[in-house]
């Protein structure tokens, strides 16, 4: 890292970074489509309203603590599929459910219930692009995109089939995108697909978004998240991975699915059974106790900083206990003993990408318990892979306590 002012400013160049924590194949899937990212509910009722009627369009960027689109919201709308920024969860109008029903029939028979789509999530990650088209020049596109924002390679946490494994290994982005897969896509990959798998990625709780997201007391408006398994029925699945031999990821965001996963994996190695260097994404609520327990396991945690704006976005349903639990680093590098870039990895989700948001976040963050130095996000993040060198240059305003991006530079 490089620290230096340029005309006054406090400026910081960090090589092009790993972003381990993103879904590549999806985001650029959505490269084109329409976002409600920004708008008023009046203007997003606006930009669907003026959809085709005679297709079924997608519609990204909507952000459900801005607000909410319920059913007579949806009533007379062109047919639309409207994805939650959180990736839980969607809307969907009433003529969009006859082409949801022909594309895929199960879905149209649960209904889009939150139960059922959060066990069905990494499936549903798939239909999304399917709707919306893989596409090399997309991916494309996506790519520039994240190398503007300082981010040179990505792990791509749900590639859903073969043809999104292809996509990428015959793309120039070959050696620079990690794929893993959900247990129920792996069961269907090719032998060269599984070749070029990461690892297994399964989800054991919701999300703050979507509200569904298993902490260990219901949101603040009453609504409570769950666990997606039983103890029993994980332990399956944890030991079908193992026979695999390949990598865990579970994505546990609250308090009880980060219990969850540490009383499942401690049973399997009583058992005899391991998996070797498994990661916990996300671990937002994760208290002393289990972050040392984590560290007996071996496990990788692999976090958003970024997120530490959950305790702001969210406090119309995070407690206030609950916003100041969110996202503990300090806890755990000084007490838990956690070290950046070994047994601690940061990615961003893409919500946003870009290690300017993190920057921000991790300098200014909603809660002292929530900072990160410059150094330790650098390090968390670590450099990117696949032959790609470069640096990113940030401005830090401490006066209007953000980073911003000002330009960002590559060579292979």
């Amino acid at each position: 890292m490089r620290r230096y002012n340029r005309g006054g400013k406090e400026i910081l160049g960090l090589a092009l970074v790993h972003d381990h924590h993103s879904h590549p194949s999806l985001y650029a899937s959505f490269e084109g489509l329409p976002s409600l990212s920004g708008l008023s509910k009046p203007e997003a009722v606006a930009l669907l309203g003026g959809l085709p009627r005679d297709r079924l369009s997608v519609v990204v960027g909507w952000r459900t603590d801005r607000f909410g689109l319920g059913r007579e919201d949806l009533l007379s709308l062109p047919p639309v599929l409207v994805i939650n920024a959180s990736l839980h969860g969607f809307a969907a109008s009433g003529d969009a459910w006859r082409f949801l029903a022909e594309a895929w029939p199960e879905l149209a028979e649960a209904s889009g219930t939150p139960a059922w789509s959060e066990r069905h999530l990494p499936e549903l990650f798939g239909f999304y692009e399917s709707l919306a088209g893989r596409d090399p020049a997309k991916l494309g596109a996506f790519m520039a995109r994240m190398e503007a924002m300082g981010i040179g390679s990505l792990d791509d946490m749900t590639v859903s089939c073969d043809e999104s494994f292809d996509l990428i290994a015959s793309s120039p982005y070959a050696g620079r995108i990690r794929g893993w897969a959900s247990l129920a896509a792996y069961r269907r990959l090719s032998p060269a697909s599984r070749a070029r798998c990461e690892g297994i990625k399964i989800f054991l709780d919701g999300s703050l978004g979507a509200r569904s997201a298993a902490l260990d007391a219901p949101f603040s408006d009453g609504e409570s998240g769950s666990l997606l398994y039983g103890d029993g029925e994980l332990e399956g699945i944890l030991a079908e991975i193992a026979s695999y031999g390949e990598r865990l990821s579970a994505h546990a965001i609250g308090h009880l699915a980060v219990e969850q996963a540490l009383g499942r994996l401690e049973s399997l190695r009583g058992d005899g059974v391991e998996l070797s260097s498994p990661r916990l994404e996300h671990v937002q609520f994760i208290n002393l106790g289990q972050a040392r327990r984590c560290k007996d396991l071996g496990i990788v945690l692999s976090m958003q900083p970024n997120f530490n704006y959950d305790s702001i976005d969210y406090s119309d349903r995070l407690s206030p206990r609950h916003r100041g639990e969110n996202d503990p680093f300090r806890m755990l590098v000084d007490e838990a003993g956690f070290v950046p870039g070994e047994d601690l990895v940061f990615g961003s989700d893409g919500m946003p990408h870009g290690p300017a948001a993190a920057l921000t976040q991790s300098l200014f963050p909603a809660f002292e318990s929530q900072r990160l130095s410059a150094e330790e996000l650098e390090a968390g993040y670590g450099p990117a892979i696949g032959a790609v060198v470069g640096e990113a240059i940030y401005e830090v305003s401490r006066e209007e306590r953000r980073v911003t991006v000002v330009e960002a530079s590559r060579r292979t």
